[in-house]
C-alpha cells in the first residue's frame, strides 16, 4: 500500500508538472521542468524509491493482453516522421492554394470541405496521419488568405479524432480496445458505426453554431504562389507526394493483406529516409544559408517531436506499475452496472476525463486491463472516451502534444487555455450524442 500511495504522489506531480511545466531556479540559474525532464525526473524516482524495479520499463513497453506500447510508439513517431518529410518538400503549400482556389472564394464551402476530407481521410489513415498533414495545409491557407486559422485548425483536429472511430486503423487507442476484445476489423466497424455517426453529427452541429460568425463569407487568397519558389526540388516533391500516397493505400488495406500498421510505418520510414538522404544536398543548398550536405536531411528528423518520448515511456511505466499493485483491478470492481445506458455514460466520460491526466493510449491500456471481461458496452465506451478525451485538453492525446509543438513552429500559440475554451462545448455534447449511440448500437446490433 506505501508503495501505491508512493507511486500515486509521483504520478500526479507529474501530470502537474507536464501540464504547468514549472520553473525551478538552483544557484542562479533557472531550470524549466517541460514534459520531457519532468518525465525523466518522475522516472528517477520511481526507481530510486524502489516502487519500481528496472526491468518493468522494459516490461511496460512489451506485449500485454494482445496490446504491444512499443508497436504504438513506433506508428507515433514513425508517422510523425513521414508527414514532416511530406511538408519538408513544399507539396502541401502548394495543395493548401489549390485547396484554397477550389472553395471559389465561399468561407463556408471551404470550412466543411476541409472538414470533409479530413473526416474521410482518417478514416482510412489515422487521425494522427491526417492532423499532421493537414495542419500545414491549414495554415499556409490562412496565410495566403488572410483568415483566422483557428476555427478551421480546431475543427479539422477535433474531427480526426472523432471520424477515427469508424475503424479500428483510425486511432491506435482503438487496436488496443479491439485487440482486449478480439474484435475483428469488421465486427468491431459494425459496432462503432452509430457511435461514430453520432459522434460526428453532433460534432459538425457544435462547431457551426461555436464558429458561425467567425467562419468569412468571402475568402480569398491574398498572396500568389510561387511554385518554383515553394517547391525546391520538383522531382523531390512528386517523389515524396506519390510515396505519401502509397503509404496511404497501404494503411488503408495493410488489414486486408496481413500487414500490420507498425510494420507499415516502418517501410515507409525507410523509404522516406533514403529519399531525404539522396536530395539532401539539393534541398540543403536551397533551403539553408550555411549548410554541408546532410543539413536538410538532420532538419527533418529534428523536427519530430521527440521531447515527447520521454513522457509517453514514463506513463506507460505508470499503467504497468499500477497493475503491479493492484490499483487496475480495483478500479475495475468500481465499474459494475446493469444498465447499457448508465454503463455507456459513466464509462464514456471517466475514461474522457482519464485521458486527460494519463494521455489516452497509457490510460486504454490501463482501462483494458481493468474492463477485458466485462460486457461489450464497456468497450465500446472506452474506444469513445479514449478517442473524444483527445479533444479536452492537449494532454488528452499524443496527437495534441505534437501538434501543439508543431504550430509553434509556424508562429501559433497553442495552450491548454485556448484549447479547451475552443473544444469543451463541442466536447460534452460529442460524449452525449455517442454514449447514445453506443446505448442503440448494444440494444439493436449486439
Amino acid at each position: 500500500m506505501v508503495d501505491l500511495v508512493i507511486t500515486l504522489n509521483i504520478f500526479f506531480a507529474t501530470v502537474y508538472a507536464t501540464i504547468k511545466e514549472p520553473k525551478i531556479k538552483v544557484k542562479n540559474a533557472v531550470i524549466s521542468l517541460d514534459q520531457a525532464k519532468s518525465s525523466l525526473l518522475a522516472l528517477i524516482l520511481l526507481i530510486a524509491t524502489g516502487v519500481v524495479p528496472l526491468t518493468l520499463i522494459r516490461t511496460s513497453l512489451m506485449k500485454q493482453l494482445n496490446i504491444v506500447p512499443w508497436q504504438i510508439l513506433v506508428i507515433f513517431f514513425g508517422s510523425a516522421y513521414i508527414c514532416t518529410s511530406l511538408d519538408a518538400s513544399g507539396l502541401l503549400k502548394v495543395i493548401a492554394y489549390k485547396f484554397l482556389s477550389l472553395s471559389k472564394g465561399d468561407g463556408k464551402k471551404l470550412f466543411f470541405n476541409t472538414i470533409l476530407l479530413a473526416g474521410i481521410m482518417t478514416m482510412f489513415t489515422s487521425n494522427d496521419i491526417v492532423t499532421l498533414t493537414l495542419t500545414p495545409i491549414i495554415v499556409y491557407m490562412s496565410q495566403y488568405s488572410g483568415m483566422d486559422p483557428i476555427p478551421l485548425l480546431i475543427s479539422v483536429f477535433f474531427t480526426s479524432n472523432t471520424w477515427s472511430m469508424f475503424f479500428y486503423i483510425g486511432n491506435p487507442t482503438n487496436v488496443i480496445v479491439a485487440q482486449a476484445y478480439s474484435f475483428s476489423f469488421f465486427e468491431y466497424a459494425r459496432l462503432m458505426f452509430i457511435p461514430t455517426i453520432a459522434a460526428i453529427a453532433a460534432s459538425l452541429v457544435g462547431f457551426y453554431v461555436q464558429y458561425r460568425k467567425k467562419i468569412p463569407q468571402r475568402v480569398e487568397a491574398r498572396l500568389e504562389l510561387d511554385i518554383d519558389e515553394a517547391l525546391k526540388s520538383k522531382l523531390y516533391a512528386w517523389l515524396s507526394g506519390l510515396t505519401f500516397c502509397a503509404f496511404f493505400v497501404t494503411v488503408s488495406i495493410g488489414d486486408f493483406i496481413g500487414l500490420p500498421l507498425w510494420k507499415a510505418v516502418v517501410l515507409y520510414c525507410a523509404i522516406y529516409a533514403l529519399l531525404n538522404l539522396a536530395f539532401s544536398g539539393k534541398m540543403s543548398k536551397a533551403n539553408f544559408e550555411d549548410s554541408h550536405s546532410l543539413s536538410f536531411f538532420i532538419d527533418v528528423f529534428k523536427r519530430v517531436p521527440w521531447k515527447i518520448l520521454p513522457m509517453i515511456i514514463t506513463f506507460f511505466v505508470f499503467v504497468q506499475t499500477f497493475s503491479m499493485y493492484g490499483l487496475t483491478d480495483l478500479v475495475g470492481k468500481l465499474f459494475n452496472f446493469r444498465n447499457d445506458l448508465l454503463t455507456s455514460f459513466f464509462t464514456t466520460y471517466v475514461t474522457a476525463f482519464a485521458a486527460n491526466i494519463m494521455i489516452n493510449q497509457p490510460m486504454t491500456i490501463f482501462f483494458a486491463h481493468a474492463l477485458w471481461q466485462k460486457p461489450i458496452s464497456y468497450a465500446l465506451s472506452l474506444v469513445v472516451g479514449s478517442n473524444i478525451g483527445g479533444n479536452i485538453t492537449l494532454i488528452g492525446a499524443l496527437a495534441g502534444m505534437m501538434w501543439s509543438r508543431i504550430l509553434k513552429n509556424y508562429g501559433i500559440e497553442m495552450n491548454n487555455v485556448r484549447f479547451i475554451k475552443n473544444t469543451f462545448f463541442v466536447a460534452m455534447l460529442t460524449l452525449i450524442a455517442s454514449s447514445f449511440g453506443i446505448w442503440i448500437s448494444v440494444r439493436f446490433l449486439h
